[in-house]
């Protein structure tokens, strides 16, 4: 059993688990965590998914691990594991271009004040025409203009619709209760030229959980599947570090050993 704490990584909407699965899951892998990247939403049925149902999803993946994780989430996987951190005693969270406590709502203000070309991709994505965005599209959303287009073609998947349920509780119904996600440490990292997420959410997080906070100078929102995605991995391992996260489970084991 190794030492290190197990460490579930979450997916945001239009997407799937390899925005983790590609880099940086199997970085933290390779150096001796176990990992998880569980898929959250399910393909659109008769009764589409509510957030809650995400939610149970991430809380079914926490309970499977060796021990109480850390939670990475990316996007609306970050408001995700908010909801899991007010749920489940954790080992720390992570936020990476996540949401802040109020939900989808600064994001949907800024795409339509900002980048109303992203906001019509989404909603084509919605309306079943994922196939139909191009690489320039995803790059305006997902990196920066400096991410070669060579690069964007390698690393992009095909976005495909979301649960218009999900995204509404979201956006307004279904929060976090931020009071309780304040029992853990929490990092909050956000790219600087993040399209979709404006910085304020990025200080809502320190302001309500107390979260360090860090900003990568020429990043995105896709940031683990960023050509700097090393740094984001290097950043996260360094918080463990220094915060000595996981560092009870390892006097605990050397006890027993």
């Amino acid at each position: 059993m190794s030492d290190k704490p197990p460490i579930l990584f979450l997916h945001g909407a239009f997407g799937g688990p390899e925005v983790w699965t590609r880099f940086v899951a199997p970085w933290f892998a390779a150096r001796g965590h176990q990992v998880a990247a569980p898929r959250l939403s399910t393909p659109l049925s008769a009764r589409p998914a509510r957030l809650r149902d995400y939610v149970a999803r991430a809380v079914a993946a926490a309970d499977a691990l060796d021990a109480p994780p850390v939670v990475v989430g990316h996007s609306l996987g970050g408001l995700i594991a908010q909801h899991l951190a007010a749920r489940r005693r954790l080992a720390g969270l992570v936020l990476v271009g996540s949401p802040g406590p109020v939900g989808l709502g600064p994001a949907l203000w800024q795409l339509s004040s900002q980048a109303p070309d992203i906001l019509a991709s989404f909603l084509a994505t919605q309306a079943g025409g994922g196939a139909t965005i191009g690489l320039e599209a995803i790059r305006r959303a997902l990196f920066t203009r400096e991410t070669p287009i060579e690069w964007v073609a390698d690393v992009a998947f095909q976005p495909g619709p979301e649960s218009p349920l999900a995204l509404l509780d979201a956006l307004t119904w279904d929060l976090p209760a931020w009071f309780l996600v304040r029992r853990a440490r929490v990092l909050a990292i956000q790219g600087d030229s993040d399209a979709l997420v404006p910085i304020t959410d990025l200080w809502a997080n320190a302001l309500a959980y107390g979260a360090e906070t860090e900003l990568m100078r020429g990043c995105g929102h896709g940031l683990p599947l960023d050509p700097h995605w090393r740094s984001l991995a290097w950043r996260i391992n360094a918080w463990l570090d220094e915060r000595r996260i996981g560092a009870d489970r390892a006097g605990r084991i050397g006890a027993i050993g």
